[in-house]
């Protein structure tokens, strides 16, 4: 099918990008497990299936920074 469409790829390859663009953009695990067929709550589409994406790693560290308190001020001591 890869071959016919003109696509340089195995049709495999389309399950793990395919898994991997779902989860990026949010959707969440369980639908992608159920899409492709997987059980037990998406553990094996986690271990297998999702790839360490640039952009989401990006968006993690941005939600992670965003939910951090303040830094408080340290003032030196009154003379």
């Amino acid at each position: 099918m890869t071959r016919a469409l003109g696509i340089d790829t195995v049709l495999h390859a389309l399950r793990h990008y395919s898994a991997t663009e779902l989860i990026s953009a949010g959707v969440d695990i369980r639908t992608v497990a159920g899409q492709l067929g997987h059980g037990g709550g998406g553990a094996t589409t986690l271990r297998v299936y999702a790839a360490w994406s640039s952009e989401s790693d990006q968006r993690a560290a941005a939600a992670l920074s965003g939910r951090m308190p303040t830094r408080p001020v340290v003032r030196p001591p009154a003379k």
